[in-house]
């Protein structure tokens, strides 16, 4: 790989300092644990994070992770306790907000001022249960802040199948396809994560804005939910291509499921910028959404040292900049200044 030629102890002159490469994250769960007192922003603001997609687990209720780190479904909720659920748990999640005074993605202009230095969080939900067979009800989650949704997660929807269940709706239905359509008019951020490869190649022919893949591998072989190996939530390269020739962004996972240290993980983030391109490449780290077996970093100083590691090969300061931070940031605002309705 081109990227690593350079000693990783030897930092060229001409590169930037780690700390002046701001970082963003498409997929975080960070501080969301029961009764978890941390300071949220001081960790943050410590590593250099200026964007944060802070995703709300939909279906988090009603699942529950096994001893062996799989994830197990206890029951199938009906819509009003999806929504109840999600009004409970969002309601959380701006009570810190606020508390912290940390500040909302909620524009374009907001967008901007990360850009210029200001900490922004982005609210997320990892699958859209809640909104209950309406695409109405996206006008309500819009309305509480909301500017990123994933269309599946663990509990089978009726948006699309998903990667760990055996596929029964023919990959992403009608009322998905509406729910997408009415997203990109709305200005709300479409992530495909956990979705199946024909899911994800159905989403990106009726897709008229750019699309995210929040987290995980890239593979070059397509995968699915038979799969014994550890890339069973991967998304394929050929959509990965398809997903990046539209403006799209993939945010690859420091799981030990894919790597087994940090430089691991860079060394394939050098291999997605040689699949995909250095402009649809970014940081998912799905912090704290992992069993501890499976986590490579519990904090962001874990994506700070990526970061310097990053700088110490040969990989341009300007590719560096994009995975760490401006990829994300790009693809956020394309899609909130599309917004078409009012």
């Amino acid at each position: 790989m081109r990227w690593m030629g350079a000693p990783l102890a030897a930092v060229a002159s001409s590169v930037a300092w780690s700390d002046e490469v701001w970082i963003a994250d498409t997929h975080s769960h960070s501080a969301m644990r029961f009764n978890d007192a941390s300071c949220l922003r001081c960790e943050l603001t410590q590593s250099g994070v200026r964007l944060l997609s802070w995703a709300l687990v939909a279906d988090g209720p009603f699942i529950q992770r096994l001893p062996s780190g799989a994830m197990q479904v206890n029951f199938k909720a009906s819509p009003e306790e999806y929504r109840a659920a999600f009004g409970r748990m969002l309601k959380g999640m701006r009570r810190r907000i606020k508390a912290e005074g940390l500040q909302l993605a909620l524009s374009a202009d907001d967008i901007d001022k990360s850009l210029q230095g200001q900490l922004h969080i982005v609210l997320s939900t990892e699958g859209a249960q809640y909104l209950g067979g309406d695409p109405q009800h996206l006008d309500v989650v819009y309305a509480q802040g909301v500017r990123q949704i994933g269309l599946g997660h663990f509990v089978e929807g009726d948006l699309l199948d998903i990667r760990t269940e055996p596929p029964k709706l023919g990959g992403l239905t009608e009322l998905g396809r509406e729910v997408i359509r009415r997203c990109n008019a709305m200005g709300i951020l479409v992530d495909l994560a956990h979705s199946t490869d024909q899911s994800v190649a159905q989403a990106l022919e009726v897709a008229q804005q750019p699309m995210l893949w929040s987290h995980s591998a890239i593979t070059r072989q397509a995968t699915d939910w038979k799969s014994r190996s550890n890339h069973v939530m991967s998304i394929s390269l050929a959509n990965a291509k398809v997903l990046a020739d539209r403006g799209g962004v993939v945010g690859l996972w420091p799981s030990r499921f894919n790597f087994d240290d940090p430089r691991a993980y860079v060394a394939a983030l050098g291999e997605a910028v040689e699949m995909i391109g250095e402009d649809h490449v970014a940081f998912g780290t799905d912090m704290q959404g992992l069993a501890p077996a499976s986590t490579m970093m519990s904090n962001y100083s874990g994506l700070r040292e990526v970061v310097d590691l990053l700088l110490r090969t040969n990989m341009p300061e300007r590719t560096v900049r994009k995975l760490a931070g401006e990829n994300y940031a790009r693809l956020l605002k394309a899609v909130m200044m599309s917004r078409s309705i009012s």
